[in-house]
């Protein structure tokens, strides 16, 4: 119950999921802890890896992408799920990873399907705007918030050219509230940047995006003030070790239990006094509905 912006009883709890690429398998070890603390959130939201892993859990189907994660045993498998995009706009063009992967696995189709209310967070390279998807064809939205500029090709739907969520909002804190989430759990897989010098064009290129989204983190936790950050460490991981998915899925879980004292206390306060929108950054964010064929 609501009396002005003061909440009595149960949160609809919300978890914001960040970009990551192959440390996103790190969601999995946070959602399996906090169901363990008896914690089920009421709305995901995610961000490029945060997305992969919320699209599975709102459609009730995290085991089916853990157990998935089997046939990743080493660099060579995750490039066999990758084909050349030459052409594309990127390295990769992504055709390979929507047959192998998304269409094998992930049970739902649409949004309309999910057991939960769940949204991705995608950047129009043509606007220069963040954009959020939570209706229409879920695989479209799934493969525009996982194409990482010069990797992955952007997508193109209509008059739209789509690339990662994570350019201007690595963890979709302000979307999971769009959701209706009263309280927040944010997991921030970028926290603790990386200190080996990087050398190769490709280290530069990675290293010079994770500044970048350190920095709108740091914003963005300061205007949207989540009510919990996770932070795993996950420095051993890196942008294609997509096999050390075990080595992720332990460090979500031994963060999230770390926090579990305070996500309990948030989450099981009687009394809350909601944010005030006053003080939020103000954005304009589209919402739009896929309805298209890849």
């Amino acid at each position: 119950m609501r009396i002005g912006n003061l909440l009595i009883g149960r949160p609809k709890i919300g978890l914001a999921l960040g970009s990551g690429s192959a440390r996103g398998w790190a969601h999995i070890g946070v959602i399996k802890a906090l169901e363990e603390i008896g914690i089920e959130p009421d709305v995901i939201a995610g961000t490029s890896a945060g997305g992969v892993v919320g699209a599975f859990y709102a459609a009730d189907a995290l085991q089916i992408l853990e157990d998935s994660l089997k046939n990743f045993k080493s660099l060579r498998d995750t490039l066999a799920h990758l084909d050349l995009g030459i052409g594309t706009g990127g390295l990769v063009s992504g055709k390979r990873w929507w047959k192998k992967f998304l269409e094998n696995y992930l049970p739902v189709r649409n949004f309309d399907e999910l057991k939960k209310p769940f949204g991705v967070v995608v950047v129009d390279l043509v606007t220069m705007q963040e954009i959020h998807i939570i209706k229409g064809e879920l695989l479209p939205a799934i493969r525009s918030t996982i194409a990482v500029p010069g990797f992955f090709s952007p997508f193109e739907y209509k008059n739209y050219k789509f690339v990662d969520g994570g350019l201007l909002n690595p963890v979709p804190m302000d979307l999971a509230r769009n959701l209706g989430a009263d309280v927040v759990i944010a997991v921030d897989l970028d926290s603790r940047p990386e200190t080996e010098i990087p050398s190769s064009i490709r280290e530069i290129f990675l290293r010079s995006i994770e500044i970048m989204r350190n920095r709108i983190n740091i914003d963005n936790k300061i205007f949207e003030k989540p009510d919990v950050v996770i932070e795993p460490e996950l420095d051993e991981i890196q942008f294609l070790d997509y096999h050390k998915h075990q080595l992720a899925i332990a460090e979500g879980y031994r963060a999230t239990m770390e926090k579990k004292d305070e996500i309990l206390k948030v989450v099981h306060s009687k009394i809350r006094r909601l944010p005030s929108k006053k003080n939020k950054l103000k954005k304009h964010i589209q919402s739009i509905e896929y309805h298209s064929e890849y």
